[in-house]
């Protein structure tokens, strides 16, 4: 699987990801690029953006890294520290992977989510377990 094939395979076959409304923007060998555009479905009761879109695009982009060399894998541990809040009137946030160790079962990544402001709403740390065969 190549790049711009990855790409299309995360914007078109991947229903979580798609409802939410993430959308992979850039793929290279252990990195990824993603951002979701803000709506009124992603805000919680305080009316700030739902934690869980965050997170939702800081798992899509290093998943994508993750997979930048071919291998099918899966989230084993994810932790994203919040820097600070993303608001509804944020136009989108922007996920940002890279890998830090490829191994032969397990794949470490960094990311950052930031706001079209480029201000930091979020760092991460994200691990995932090589599988053997795709559908495992």
């Amino acid at each position: 699987m190549n790049y711009q094939e990855l790409m299309n395979t995360y914007n078109t076959a991947n229903p979580f990801a798609n409802s939410v409304g993430i959308h992979v923007t850039h793929v290279c060998d252990g990195h990824a690029e993603a951002e979701v555009e803000i709506a009124p479905m992603h805000g919680n009761t305080i009316q700030s953006l739902h934690g869980g879109v965050a997170f939702a695009l800081a798992d899509t982009t290093t998943g994508c890294a993750a997979r930048s060399r071919g291998q099918a894998c899966t989230t084993i541990e994810g932790k994203l520290n919040y820097i600070r809040a993303a608001t509804l009137q944020d136009k989108k946030l922007i996920g940002t992977a890279n890998v830090i160790h490829f191994g032969r079962k397990t794949i470490v990544l960094s990311c950052e989510i930031r706001n079209d402001k480029d201000k930091l709403i979020a760092t991460g740390l994200f691990t995932y377990f090589v599988l053997d065969k795709i559908g495992l």
